[in-house]
């Protein structure tokens, strides 16, 4: 269908919606915050009608005040709950104490032990050295002299000597030994390696050969 000049003159033009003005548009800017009052009335309304609570029973109502102050604690529950909770501090106080010692002594003893390797390796050095090294003998026997002084200080003594009774608890026995009259049957016939306690407990065990009695061979009247 075509239209006339005179009709297309006569018919009125549709407005935009869309204004040049910000300030006119109904939307508010990117930069503008969102608030209930750019809503129109009856969707502000809306929205406020569906986010309020609905509440049957008010807040001062004789039941509400009931109920809460059943649900509140009695002065013997907190008191418990106090006590309970005093304890329970206690035991962790405790915990962490021994936690604390007991690390600090684990730390201790491997230092110890460093040192130990250190005190063996220069007896061994001194024990190889030539007999016309008197100054590096010397040397090293005032820095063994010095670390067996530091050892002792820190409370280190050795665990093992020949004649002595052997006990599994600080002992190892790596082998057996005729027994003699210095060392009898079940004592400690030979130390390896020398074992050393301190303030903590045991640092390392000893390495000894335990005395032993010879086995006796059965005799002739018993073979036939």
């Amino acid at each position: 269908m075509a239209f006339s000049d005179e009709d297309d003159g006569q018919r009125p033009r549709r407005r935009s919606r869309k204004s040049s003005d910000p300030a006119e548009s109904p939307w508010p800017r990117k930069d503008q915050p969102l608030s209930w009052a750019m809503l129109p009335p009856e969707e502000a309304e809306g929205e406020e009608g569906a986010t309020a609570p609905e509440n049957s029973t008010a807040a001062g109502s004789p039941s509400a005040a009931g109920a809460e102050a059943a649900a509140a604690p009695s002065p013997e529950d907190w008191r418990s709950r106090y006590q309970y909770l005093l304890a329970e501090f206690d035991n962790y106080r405790r915990r962490v104490q021994k936690e604390s010692e007991s690390a600090v002594a684990a730390a201790r003893g491997h230092v110890l032990l460093k040192v130990l390797g250190l005190h063996e390796g220069i007896e061994h050095a001194l024990e190889k050295l030539p007999p016309d090294a008197k100054p590096l003998r010397e040397g090293l026997s005032m820095v063994l002299r010095n670390m067996d002084s530091v050892l002792r200080e820190e409370g280190v003594e050795p665990v093992a000597s020949e004649g002595a009774r052997f006990q599994p608890d600080l002992h190892e026995a790596v082998g057996q030994a005729p027994a003699s009259t210095k060392a009898p049957e079940g004592t400690v016939a030979v130390v390896v390696q020398q074992g050393y306690k301190g303030p903590t407990g045991l640092l390392r065990p000893a390495k000894v050969l335990v005395a032993a009695s010879p086995a006796q061979e059965p005799s002739r009247a018993s073979k036939a």
